[in-house]
């Protein structure tokens, strides 16, 4: 999720300020950017998630905590229905996978 598209969700969640937004005090927004910066920083590509994402699945088939594990990857998972839509068909490979392996 790009800067851009989180100041238009933020915009479309709130209503018109009752004051100017010059009337913002420099430790608002300031805080403000640092919730922008740690967004962008915690953030990851598809590419990276790519990368990272047999690993991811085979925690989830394992029962480990994935989610817990690599939060990152599921942030991204959460906003990504392309990436979502890899996951799941990996996920449903995998599981079929393992069940040939304990029924066969």
């Amino acid at each position: 999720m790009s800067i851009r598209d989180i100041i238009k969700n933020i915009r479309n969640r709130i209503s018109p300020p009752a004051e100017p937004l010059m009337d913002l005090s420099n430790e608002t927004v300031l805080g403000f950017l640092r919730v922008l910066e740690r967004a962008e920083e915690e953030a990851i590509s598809c590419d990276e998630l790519f990368v990272k994402l047999d690993e991811y699945v085979e925690r989830e088939v394992d029962r480990k905590d994935a989610a817990r594990l690599m939060p990152v990857i599921r942030d991204h998972l959460d906003k990504c229905p392309e990436c979502c839509d890899e996951y799941e068909a990996l996920l449903d490979v995998i599981e079929h996978s393992e069940n040939k392996k304990t029924t066969g």
